[in-house]
């Protein structure tokens, strides 16, 4: 397997955790809040609405990965090569710097990777 294959699964298994540590979490709340109060849900819609809160907070992990590389770009936190114009590193005082290096990894070809 190519590296920039490698790191754009890795990227997207990434993205993946996320979402279902952030649908667990919420669902684990949820189902806590409605059986304080007993109140009975149907499985089917549970499971639904786990499927949709996963496809959602997957695509917000990757907007906003994207926001914060472009955020990081424009101020002067990437370091690039002056040649290719592609990103060598991400300096240690960036903010959100996992996102950032989440978004280099969903785009190896901005490491020349491609």
């Amino acid at each position: 397997m190519k590296p920039a294959d490698r790191m754009r699964l890795t990227g997207g298994f990434t993205v993946v955790g996320v979402a279902l540590a952030v649908t667990e979490i919420e669902g684990f709340i949820i189902s806590a809040i409605l059986h304080a109060l007993s109140y009975a849900v149907s499985p089917v819609l549970f499971g639904a609405f786990g499927a949709v809160t996963t496809i959602l907070v997957g695509g917000w992990v990757r907007l906003d990965a994207e926001q914060a590389f472009k955020w990081a770009d424009r101020h002067g936190f990437l370091v690039r090569d002056e040649d290719t114009s592609r990103v060598i590193a991400v300096r240690q005082n960036c903010p959100k710097p996992w996102l950032v290096a989440l978004h280099l990894q969903l785009h190896p070809e901005l490491m020349g990777l491609a």
